[in-house]
């Protein structure tokens, strides 16, 4: 038998580049390589048309392509800060292009909060209610990044927080894995 890798899909949900969320999946794909595990970023829900379910039947090149690298995924790995009590409203927008197509039912999913403690209460929420609403496998890990924890190129450089990404993205691949197998 033939050990294959697993393909985790990591979203940002936010828009700005140098985010902690983006960093912290930009660590998430370091740390996740290895022989058997391979993280990708895909920023493409940036790209997305507003939904309309008039397109359903034949989406956007772009829609297609996001669905696609879902779909191919094991696993889907989510940085998602809260803006405004709730989801930011790209992220939402791409959430909302997986529902016709069942991108991510049943699929195994992991939602990463880099918030401080106390923070993020309400996106949690609506990732939880959205995510249940498309059938999505979803866990919910929190692992507080601060300023402290980057370095000057806003990379995330200390050892504890690099281990916690590590068991997260460990974690998702061997979600996935069960998957597969069932």
């Amino acid at each position: 038998m033939t050990i294959q890798t697993v393909q985790i899909l990591a979203i940002p949900g936010s828009l700005r580049r140098d985010s902690v969320n983006h960093a912290a999946l930009r660590a998430a794909a370091t740390v996740g390589r290895g022989d058997r595990v391979a993280v990708t970023i895909d920023s493409l829900a940036r790209t997305l048309p507003l939904f309309d379910p008039d397109l359903e039947v034949d989406p956007p090149a772009t829609v297609a392509r996001f669905r696609a690298g879902l779909e191919r995924a094991a696993g889907i790995l989510m940085a998602v800060p809260e803006y405004a009590f709730g989801i930011p409203g790209a992220f939402k927008n791409a959430l909302d292009w997986t529902v016709g197509a069942g991108s991510l039912t049943r699929k195994p999913v992991t939602v990463l909060s880099v918030a401080a403690p106390h923070r993020g209460a309400h996106v949690r929420i609506a990732l939880e209610n959205v995510l249940t609403a498309i059938d999505a496998d979803a866990v919910f890990r929190a692992i507080p990044v601060t300023a402290s924890d980057l370095d000057a190129g806003g990379r995330i450089a200390r050892e504890p927080v690099i281990a916690s990404l590590r068991d997260v993205v460990a974690e998702l691949a061997a979600r996935a894995c069960e998957a597969i197998a069932a």
